[in-house]
């Protein structure tokens, strides 16, 4: 949006300094009233920018999920592998987060080892 902005107004010789600056003043103002509502509203920010989607629940994939945000089996295993995932067997939760990444829990059978579970002392 800035650079439409300023790349209009810098390269169209019709277009006067004074318009882009209105027009940069306006952009934030907008800018800076979304932000605001956003943060006090959590109604508004959920319709805005969305919210974290389940698509495993229990280790059981949620087809009717995978299908609402458009996206393919494929996709996930893909995601899913990129995350050292290579069966959703090992999967306990995902969620498919706002910005379109994925999150995992895994099973507790899956997880890595810990100094906690083999009861080593930390200094």
């Amino acid at each position: 949006m800035l650079s439409e902005i300023f790349g209009n107004g810098l390269y169209d010789p019709q277009v006067k300094w004074y318009v882009v600056l209105i027009m940069l003043l306006a952009w934030c103002a907008i800018k800076l009233l979304f932000d605001k509502i956003m943060f006090h509203t959590d109604k508004v920010e959920i319709f805005i920018s969305g919210k974290e989607v389940l698509i495993i629940r229990d280790g059981e994939l949620d087809h009717k999920m995978l299908e609402k945000n458009c996206l393919d089996l494929r996709d996930l295993k893909e995601a899913l592998r990129k995350q050292s995932i290579f069966s959703i067997n090992e999967v306990e939760h995902a969620y498919l987060e706002k910005d379109g990444s994925i999150t995992v829990k895994k099973k507790a059978a899956f997880e890595p080892v810990t100094k906690g579970d083999l009861n080593i002392k930390v200094k």
